[in-house]
């Protein structure tokens, strides 16, 4: 049984403790925050009871094995740095880090502590995200994807009214991209491999970050486009087309629909098993069974993280966006 301590105390904690409720492999055991009340109210529904407002002493208790990070995404190179330097395996939520240098000492950090270091992009671990990959490589050839991922951010009110929340501020390395963006590069990479170029046309707001746009991964014989947005929803499904053939994708996480349509044989297949019980809980299956039993799994995770860590770098600095962890 692993027992794990929590940093920050969202609605994305609120739902991957819900996912490790569901296993028996992970016990909830501690909670931190600034203010302790605050991780307190977010506990008892868990039955935790351990509560920190003292970072050091939440970093260093002797009962806990891995460390959850939900914080800004600001914050996460130091907590995590903290965090190993205590010989804590670590899950951080997406993205993990501001940029890739930040990715490179944190990693360099795990394995100088003998500890794992993981990034939670929870529809790597979706069998349905394996299933897609799987069916790609059957297509004769890839002529064009188009992936989408756009929802409405209740933080962008706060923009409108001339506010500066966490998840829209350079400050706290926030934007479209480095939310939402970070799936629809995770899918891309994972699915085609890394492009020959790339291209981001951000539309940015208020705070000089992203509001949403639209990224142009350019292949060899082939193009995709990801669309992303956090001001506005989209609810057009993705695509990868292969002359007479076409994959329907009705989400890009959380996949229930993968539809193979033959405009040849006019047959359409659904290619989707059903969804776990939880979103979040394949990632989290998946992040136990290799503290456990390390496999090769966790190098191919953390050379895609990279991956992605690169690309959006160098995507964002190249659309005029840059924040303060860069400095």
């Amino acid at each position: 049984m692993l027992a794990v301590g929590f940093i920050g105390t969202s609605m994305i904690s609120h739902e991957f403790a819900k996912a490790l409720s569901l296993t028996e492999g992970y016990k909830l055991k501690a909670v931190y925050s600034r203010v302790l009340s605050k991780a307190e109210d977010f506990g008892k529904a868990y039955g935790v009871d351990m509560f920190f407002d003292d970072l050091e002493a939440f970093m260093a208790s002797p009962e806990l094995d891995v460390i959850y990070i939900a914080s800004p995404n600001s914050l996460h190179f130091d907590q995590a740095m903290l965090a190993m330097a205590n010989k804590k395996h670590v899950i951080v939520e997406k993205p993990a880090f501001s940029n890739l240098k930040e990715w490179d000492a944190a990693n360099k950090a795990a394995d100088e502590n003998g500890v794992l270091l993981f990034e939670a992009a929870r529809h790597l671990h979706d069998p349905n995200f394996h299933i897609i990959k799987n069916e790609i490589t059957k297509l004769e050839k890839v002529d064009n994807a188009i992936l989408y991922y756009g929802k409405y951010s209740s933080r962008y009110d706060q923009v409108v009214a001339g506010e500066e929340p966490n998840i829209f501020s350079p400050r706290f390395s926030g934007g479209a991209l480095m939310d939402l963006g970070v799936y629809t590069l995770y899918a891309a990479l994972a699915w085609f491999g890394e492009p020959e170029s790339a291209t981001y046309n951000a539309r940015k707001i208020a705070t000089n970050v992203d509001g949403s746009g639209t990224i142009l991964f350019r292949y060899p014989t082939f193009d995709v486009t990801m669309h992303i947005s956090k001001n506005y929803n989209l609810h057009a499904p993705s695509e990868v087309h292969s002359g007479k053939q076409t994959l329907i994708l009705d989400e890009l996480t959380g996949t229930t629909e993968i539809i193979l349509e033959n405009t040849g044989t006019g047959e359409t297949f659904n290619l989707a098993k059903k969804p776990s019980a939880h979103l979040m809980l394949d990632e989290a299956l998946a992040f136990h069974k290799e503290i456990v039993h390390t496999t090769e799994k966790y190098e191919e995770w953390r050379q895609l993280s990279r991956q992605v860590a690169y690309w959006s770098e160098k995507l964002r600095k190249n659309a005029g966006i840059t924040f303060t962890a860069d400095e």
